[in-house]
């Protein structure tokens, strides 16, 4: 490689100053592949350059931890960490594997291609002889230039010469493992993972069926793009893992999701009392009041948490001293959220003093008891929402009036919804209720259906 071939190609030179729009077809369609030649030019000559500052020890500035960081930083926006790490890992190996070097600058192998046989190359098989090392790497380079084995035969081809050598490959070796959950800034919480080939395939047979895409009412596409159902399939196998009650004791109790949080917050009123001690409170929410302490509650269930109980004067909006709703693990959770999980958990009534400190502690109350659960299997079957379908084991029991605004916990006032079509209620304009006949409803919103005509529940049709 040569900057006088980046510079001497006439015909990307002419490209870049051409009218799109203007050029034959001819000219597009070889346009294109001295393009993608070029491209790799130059990046194996950012390789090289990167490679050069990092036998000479080169350190850009002293804002930056690390050449990955810099690299990523410059120009800003061009390169994830990701894609930063691998061209210092491609320069660094490349600087020990000449070879392998040669063959990726001349464009005889991709980038991957180059890095997993220079890796190959310089930690070889413990019981693989030297010698046999310019071997194997000649035949590889050979069988991976210009458009040979892919990655994935590759993979394979390096995987046979590692077990005939005794070692464990790379992608089996549960020693390399690594997961990693941190809590951001703003209270999300990110997820980095490396697991062995077995891990990733149970991981992958479990999020495939979970994560297909759900058509729409009207059978439009799903509008969440793969990630994000990848996501909520990684919610659904969560939530299942608590359903099912399998996971080890810790503290006495079986893996669930805690919330605490004040009546006020579920019922959006603020609970200001007038301080006499007396009569129940103001707000209309049903909460009695009590004798200067407020009402407070750690509810759990497997994948969902809620609480209540009364409330007395002078308490404040959020529970734990006035910070809102409060999840053990992760910090505060918005009230939208607290009422949506607070429709189908397992309720601990505690009643604490201002200073947060427990002065009673109430009995577990199921909110959706099984034999209620039961009852809306048989009538809803599925996820009532139009055009779901999901099965009923994959659901929550939507209460349609919230059990905290005066709903009641029975047949009349609860429906059926999967994890998304649940958020779904609680976040948009769509409305469900129970119609004439005793089935559930749904009111698109305006922006779907100016005169927001009822659709009937899923697997049902209008009368």
């Amino acid at each position: 490689m040569g900057i006088g071939e980046i510079r001497g190609d006439e015909q990307t030179a002419t490209l870049l100053d051409a009218e799109l729009w203007r050029l034959s077809d001819a000219q597009l369609i070889a346009g294109v592949p001295a393009v993608t030649a070029q491209i790799h030019l130059l990046q194996a000559l950012r390789v090289g350059l990167v490679g050069e500052m990092t036998d000479r020890g080169v350190v850009p500035d002293r804002v930056h931890p690390s050449l990955k960081n810099w690299l990523a930083a410059h120009p800003v926006g061009l390169l994830s960490e990701g894609e930063a790490a691998r061209i210092v890992d491609l320069a660094r190996v490349l600087r020990a594997q000449p070879e392998v070097a040669a063959a990726y600058e001349s464009g005889a192998l991709r980038g991957e291609l180059a890095l997993a046989i220079a890796a190959f190359c310089e930690d070889p098989p413990p019981r693989m002889p030297q010698e046999r090392v310019p071997e194997y790497r000649k035949v590889l380079i050979e069988h991976t230039s210009h458009g040979g084995l892919g990655i994935q035969g590759l993979r394979r081809a390096l995987t046979k010469l590692r077990d005939d050598y005794g070692q464990i490959p790379p992608a089996e070796d549960t020693d390399r493992n690594e997961f990693c959950a941190s809590q951001t800034l703003n209270g999300r919480v990110v997820i980095k993972g490396d697991v062995d080939s077995e891990t990733g395939e149970m991981l992958l047979t479990a999020l495939s069926k979970l994560s297909a895409p759900v058509p729409g009412p009207g059978g439009e596409p799903d509008p969440r793009p793969a990630a994000l159902r990848r996501a909520d399939a990684f919610i659904e196998m969560l939530r299942r893992f608590h359903d099912c009650g399998a996971g080890p004791v810790e503290g006495g109790e079986k893996p669930h999701l805690t919330v605490l949080v004040n009546i006020n917050d579920l019922h959006h009123c603020d609970g200001d009392g007038d301080g006499d001690g007396e009569g129940g409170c103001e707000c209309g929410c049903g909460g009695e009041a009590g004798q200067g302490g407020k009402g407070e509650a750690a509810g759990h269930s497997s994948g969902s948490g809620g609480g209540r109980s009364g409330h007395g004067p002078g308490s404040g909006s959020g529970s734990a001293g006035g910070l809102g709703p409060q999840m053990m693990w992760t910090g505060p959770l918005s009230r939208a959220s607290t009422r949506r999980l607070a429709c189908d958990c397992i309720i601990t009534p505690i009643i604490i003093n201002n200073d947060g400190v427990p002065l009673k502690l109430g009995r577990k109350d199921r909110l959706v008891p099984a034999s209620l659960r039961r009852a809306l299997i048989v009538r809803d079957r599925c996820c009532a929402f139009p055009g779901c379908g999901r099965p009923a084991a994959w659901t929550d029991a939507h209460h349609i009036v919230h059990w905290a605004d005066g709903g009641e916990t029975d047949l009349s006032n609860t429906v059926l919804l999967c994890r998304y079509h649940h958020r779904l209620i609680h976040d948009s304009e769509w409305e469900v209720f129970i119609g004439p006949d005793l089935l559930p409803w749904f009111r698109p919103p305006g922006s779907r259906d100016p005169d927001r005509k009822p659709l009937p529940a899923h697997g049902r049709t209008a009368a």
